[in-house]
């Protein structure tokens, strides 16, 4: 269901290549991370025979964290029931900005913060709880190679392992050597190849800012419906909180606390328009589903769904992207 809906509201991005006279569904800035940087060249190849390949990819990485997010609130039940409301979220509020659906080094960060969200948090209660902290610290290195900015998510990753488990020097330090393990194998293979003077190119400097332009008057209703589901999910755990077992509070929580350390991250080396935003698409739509499931008002979920689909068709066809 969460594919069919996310393939029938981006279905236009997989022709953007032939309407906009081969204008590629990707996003390539000099602050992205050098992984990407040569992740763009090998792909050349394949898309120069593909030219939708770009769109496809990053509508793959949605539907990825769509099912991702929604398998784990499920299993990990962090609701009273099964829904499929945290995927359906992330596919709508994604169709509202065009950068969302590019191929982008934040949207693969994105995905790499939500693995590193669910490798800390099974972590919790797991009989293997070092392999997982490991790899969510393995999985957070890796995002820095992909935009350096990420580096600022290693204190949410240290925070949520504080949260979750009670203190131990050695699973500090285990998180902490995942994440400079990336570093690790990346300048072994510098130096066998002979290319140590590229780790001078490697470090960006960080500045922060907004540059999101001049929008125009669909940007405020896209911003409203984001939002308000917004405000009413946090709303909801708040009051929810309270009849929540620990484990669940604890986890609903951190997906606030996610929700601020990428607000912030998307003020970092921002660039011109809204590509660094993506990152707060997984804990907003998780918020965004929370709200429509304990909502007080029975026909909210409803009319806010058909309110949201409705607008961002009536924005495709009105062509004011």
């Amino acid at each position: 269901m969460i594919f069919i809906l996310g393939l029938l509201l981006k279905l236009p991005w997989f022709f953007l290549s032939a309407a906009q006279n081969g204008k590629q569904a990707v996003v390539i800035r000099p602050q992205d991370g050098f992984l990407y940087d040569q992740l763009l060249r090998l792909l050349e190849p394949v898309v120069a025979v593909f030219p939708s390949f770009f769109a496809m990819a990053a509508f793959l990485l949605l539907f990825w964290q769509a099912y991702l997010l929604t398998n784990f609130i499920n299993n990990q039940r962090l609701v009273n029931r099964a829904n499929y409301l945290p995927g359906m979220a992330l596919m709508l509020v994604s169709s509202f900005i065009p950068e969302f659906n590019y191929l982008s080094a934040p949207l693969i960060v994105s995905f790499l913060f939500l693995l590193s969200f669910i490798f800390i948090f099974k972590a919790h209660n797991h009989p293997n709880a070092k392999g997982l902290i490991f790899n969510c610290g393995l999985v957070l290195g890796a995002a820095t190679m992909f935009f350096q900015p990420s580096v600022f998510f290693l204190a949410w990753g240290l925070l949520a392992l504080g949260i979750l488990r009670p203190f131990r020097v050695n699973e500090w330090l285990l998180l902490l050597l995942g994440f400079f393990t990336p570093y690790y194998f990346y300048l072994i293979y510098l130096f066998l190849t002979d290319q140590w003077p590229v780790i001078y190119t490697m470090l960006e400097p960080f500045s922060v800012g907004i540059n999101l332009g001049k929008q125009r008057l669909w940007f405020a209703g896209a911003l409203f419906l984001t939002i308000l589901p917004l405000l009413a999910g946090i709303y909801s755990i708040n009051v929810l909180s309270s009849k929540m077992l620990i484990q669940v509070r604890k986890g609903w929580f951190l997906f606030l606390l996610y929700f601020v350390a990428a607000v912030g991250i998307a003020f970092v080396n921002p660039g011109p328009g809204f590509t660094n935003w993506v990152l707060v698409l997984v804990p907003c739509a998780a918020v965004h589903g929370f709200g429509y499931l304990n909502s007080e008002v029975r026909l909210y979920p409803v009319i806010a769904f058909w309110l949201t689909v409705g607008y961002i068709i009536a924005v495709e066809i009105a062509g004011f992207r």
